[in-house]
Parts: structure tokens; sequence; C-alpha cells
């Protein structure tokens, strides 16, 4: 770049100028007339009036420069001149002038025009193109998801059928466990233990679980089958294990309910009181079971064994005593002192017991057979939410 910039610029317009006018016509032969050279306006003449020879003009054996006149067909002698009023053509093309800077601006402005409308072109091109694919997306998705709809419809009959089954099988065991429940709470009013109730207990398993909700086409259910079916399966859980709890409760309860009615027609004396000194506060009681209970309307004995407990290696045990029943005189002695209990002050174990295990068996009927409308909160209760639900599938069981 260096050495280019160090060169001298060449003016071509001026040299081929120069050399134009540095040419001189040539004269061409004319077919026919002599060759000969003319005279030159100054030549010498020779002695008898001609023009004195002179050297021999050579004939140019090359084509002329171009511009300097027209070149003859083969065979024919060199071109003919040019008209002194010709212009010869230039022997090169002048070098394009630079635009101004005003024709730049537009020239640049045109084509970021021609640039920004190729854009907007393109991008409507590509809008098209979307709003296209958009469209076939829509119609392909409205044809998917017809058939997905009508895919899901029919899963949610298939398995609104298949869950009325369930449901209603499930609501013949909650029957049956209600029927038994309001046996037993009546027997417990009369005083009778329901001997029968456990086991019956142990052979009503209400079949619905959450296991029951996991099949094929249950979520395109309707949103308020859904939410009965999930309280309806949550309260059968919550039923089944009362009913299993109370299942053990009756086995432990029956032999001392079934005492403690019995004793309450023929009272039994069950516990007795002894004393033993405590340092220098005085005398304390202990209250303790009767090894030997005897009836309160007969002779009390003299003596009996009572269950007393004493600390033996670290550990309270009981341990079976001979007391002497106290009469008068001091409270202690080698043998305990022990004073009868009345049986009426030691009914409250049964008072407490049988009055339990009812309100226990009264929650699960209200829970299947609902609360009047006396009650603070009215219940429909579990079988009618089961058999209002079992026709609201049956329903949709028989849609089309």
């Amino acid at each position: 770049m260096a050495d280019d910039k160090k060169k001298p610029k060449i003016d071509l317009k001026a040299r081929l100028n120069k050399t134009q006018t540095g040419l001189t016509a040539v004269p061409l032969p004319v077919p026919g007339v002599s060759s000969a050279p003319a005279s030159p306006p100054n030549a010498p003449i020779s002695s008898d009036g001609l023009p004195a020879p002179s050297a021999p003009v050579p004939t140019p054996s090359v084509r002329p420069s171009v511009g300097g006149g027209i070149a003859p067909p083969i065979g024919i002698s060199p071109g003919i001149p040019l008209p002194p009023f010709a212009q010869p053509r230039q022997s090169q093309r002048e070098p394009a002038q630079k635009p101004t800077a005003a024709q730049q601006t537009i020239k640049v402005e045109v084509a970021e025009e021609i640039h920004e409308e190729r854009k907007k072109a393109a991008r409507q091109t590509a809008i098209v193109a979307a709003l296209t694919a958009l469209v076939g997306l829509g119609a392909g998705f409205f044809v998917g998801g017809a058939q997905e709809r009508s895919a899901r419809a029919g899963l949610a009959v298939k398995v609104a059928g298949d869950l009325e089954k369930e449901v209603k099988a499930s609501n013949e065991k909650i029957k049956e466990l209600g029927e038994k429940l309001a046996e037993a709470n009546k027997d417990l009013g009369e005083k009778r233990f329901p001997a029968g109730l456990a086991a019956a207990l142990g052979g009503i398993n209400i079949p619905f679980e959450i296991a029951n909700l996991e099949k094929q086409g249950v979520g395109n259910l309707p949103g308020r089958t859904l939410k009965g079916l999930f309280k309806y399966t949550s309260t059968i859980q919550a039923l089944n294990a009362d009913r299993e709890q109370l299942q053990g409760i009756l086995t432990k309860v029956q032999p001392d309910a079934e005492k403690a009615w019995k004793e309450e027609k023929e009272p039994v004396v069950n516990f007795s009181v002894v004393f033993r000194p405590e340092g220098s506060k005085g005398m304390l009681a202990e209250f303790v079971p009767n090894k030997e209970p005897f009836a309160l309307g007969k002779d009390w004995p003299e003596t009996y064994t009572i269950s007393k407990p004493e600390m033996q290696q670290g550990q309270l045990k009981a341990v079976d005593k001979k007391g002497t029943r106290w009469k008068k005189g001091d409270l202690t002695g080698n043998d305990p002192v022990v004073i009868p209990v009345s049986p009426q002050t030691t009914s409250f174990l049964a008072d407490k017991v049988v009055p339990q295990l009812r309100l226990k068996i009264i929650e699960q009927i209200e829970i299947i057979s609902g609360k009047n409308k006396d009650t603070p909160a009215e219940t429909p209760g579990l079988y009618k939410e089961g058999d209002d639900l079992a026709n609201e599938l049956r329903k949709l069981s028989l849609a089309k």
C-alpha cells in the first residue's frame, strides 16, 4: 500500500489528447491511381522542371493506432484517412466519477428502505406461516381433543358402572353393621351384655377403601361425584378402625360388666380398707381388693384374704395376706386389720365402663344412620350418602 501511494498518478486523458495531436493522416492509395508518393511541398526542383527525387517514404506495415482511421479490409491498401472534423475515439473509457455526498445519502436511504421492505415482507411471510401452522394445530387439537374427550367419556361411563356395584356392596355391610350396633345398644340399656357382638363385628368388614378409586377413568368423573367418593371412602376407613377398636373393648369389658349387673341384684363386698402408720403423720388407709368376696346380705367372715401391695426388691407387688375384720380396738396389729367397703360405693367401676361402651356404640350408629334434627349438627349418615352416591354413579353409567 505504501508503494502505491508513492507512484505518480497518470493522467490518461491528457496523454490520449497528446497522442491524437501528434498523429498525422496518412493518405490511402486509391485503386487505379499510381501509388507514387507525392512530392512534398518544399521538395527541390530539378533542371527539367520536375521535382527532384527524394528518399522514398516507407509505407507502414502495421495498422494505424486506434482512433487514427479505419483499418482497410485484407488485400486493400491501408485505410482511408478520417475526415478532419471527425473526433478520434478515446482508447480507454474515462473512469466513472465518484458519486457526490447527496447521491451517496440518497443511495443509502434507498438501500435502507429496500432492506426494511424486505424485512417487513419476511416478517409478514413468517406471520402467515405461523398462523397457518396454528390453524392446522388448532384443527388437529380440536379433532384430537374431541377424540380424547370421547375416550375419556367412555372410561367414565365404565368406571361409574363398576363403582356403583362396589358402593352398593359396601352399603349392604354398612347396613348390617348399623343393625348389629343398634341391637347392642338396646341390650346395654337393659343391662344385658351383647355377648355375640364381638364375634359379629369380626365378620363385618366394609369392603370399600382407597384402592377402589385407583381405577382407570376415575379422574374423568364429575367433580361432585369425586368429592362424594373421597368422603365416602375416608368415612368408611374411620368406621372400620372404630369397629376393630370396639371389638377389642367388648372382649375385655364383658366379664366386669356382667359381674357388676349381677351384683346389683345381690350386692357383694369386693373391697376392704386397711390402715398403717405413716411415721409421725398418723394413720394411712389403703384400698385393697378382697381375694374372696362375700355377699353383703349374708354373714360376714371374721377373717378373709386380701391382696395388699408391698415393696419387694425395689418393686411394688400384690401380696396375699390374711386379714382380721375390725370390730373395735386398734386399727393396726400383727395381722392386717380390714374393714369391708360397701358395694354401693364401688359400683362406679361398672357405672363407668358400661356407659363408655354405650357411648362408643352410639357414636358409630350416628355415623351410619346420621343425626336427627334435634341434634346440634344434623347429618344424613353414611348409609344415605352411599345410597345417593350409588344412584348418581348409575346415572353416569347410563350416559351416552
